[in-house]
């Protein structure tokens, strides 16, 4: 089996030799001008849907920054919203505190005030 396999290629191998012999230059030339339209024809479609596949990434990219730039917006509003309102309670707080502490030393004082007042007095009438 393996003889006639041999055989049979030696003798498509001298038919094939004897056509590439025969070729010219000019035979040559047409021969890669039908391949290379061939090729091209393969390549167009290729061609169109690879530009059709880039437009549609360059919509999706545009897409993807819009989303972006819309969470980075709500970002911006929540933290504005949650932080400005905090930090002003915050600073309410902290003047209240400041105010209760301001009162509970002019009350402070005020006792003070009125038990030397009443000292005075009795160091007045009790000499």
């Amino acid at each position: 089996m393996l003889k006639y396999i041999l055989y049979f290629s030696v003798c498509f191998f001298a038919l094939a030799m004897s056509s590439f012999a025969d070729l010219t230059q000019q035979d040559l030339d047409e021969i890669r001008k039908v391949i290379k339209e061939e090729i091209q024809k393969e390549i167009t479609p290729i061609k169109i849907e690879l530009a059709s596949v880039k437009g549609e990434v360059a919509r999706g990219r545009d897409t993807l920054d819009r989303f972006g730039k819309n969470i980075i917006w709500f970002i911006a509003i929540f933290a504005v919203a949650g932080i400005i309102p905090q930090r002003i309670v915050a600073w309410r707080k902290r003047k209240v505190r400041l105010q209760e502490k301001q009162i509970q030393e002019k009350k402070t004082q005020a006792a003070l005030i009125a038990e030397a007042e009443k000292l005075k007095q009795q160091r007045i009438v009790n000499p």
